[in-house]
């Protein structure tokens, strides 16, 4: 899917402009504590699907599990505030060695999961991880950066609760059109 940009000018603010975001955007590589993941964000008219890929390894080569989150979108273009929330959290693992893994730890509190075939995690623990529930909106801003994109980052005081708790940086990861 070719992603498409519409940069809209602030006339006379003096400032960058933001855009309105359609189409797939993905990260490169990213490594955390000897795992790596992808994440891909799909914005297909006012609907956003994130679909985060981790890997059981460091170099983003052997896929463990997908954490895909689904929902309605909104975009304020001049203050590149974006505001979303989910109607599906599933979480599936990718090969048999994790399903067991999660089996064996009954992870989210389920004990039933086949490699291939998400489950719905919403508001679940997931190993000391708690699941937003769904519907719950998160508050946050995007930039366009020549024609990819950045997103908020998310910090104690800034982590998107409330539209007075949105981030105010961004990230440091650059999402590139593809």
């Amino acid at each position: 899917m070719k992603s498409t940009v519409f940069a809209v000018a602030l006339l006379g603010m003096g400032t960058s402009s933001q855009a309105a975001i359609q189409g797939l955007y993905g990260s490169d590589c990213l490594h955390v504590e000897g795992l790596s993941a992808y994440k891909d964000m799909a914005f297909d008219y006012g609907t956003l699907k994130q679909v985060q890929t981790v890997f059981g390894d460091d170099e983003c080569q052997t896929p463990a599990y997908d954490f895909v989150f689904e929902g309605p979108y909104s975009l304020d273009e001049t203050l590149g505030f974006i505001d979303y929330s989910f109607t599906s959290i599933r979480l599936t693992p990718l090969n048999p060695g994790v399903a067991e893994n999660f089996n064996h730890y009954e992870l989210c509190g389920i004990s039933t999961w086949e490699a291939g075939k998400g489950q719905d995690v919403a508001g679940l623990n997931c190993g000391g991880q708690i699941i937003p529930s769904l519907n719950t909106f998160v508050y946050d801003r995007v930039r366009d950066n020549k024609g990819d994109i950045q997103m908020g980052r998310a910090s104690p005081d800034f982590n998107g609760s409330t539209p007075n708790h949105r981030p105010v940086e961004l990230d440091v990861v650059i999402y590139h059109a593809k």
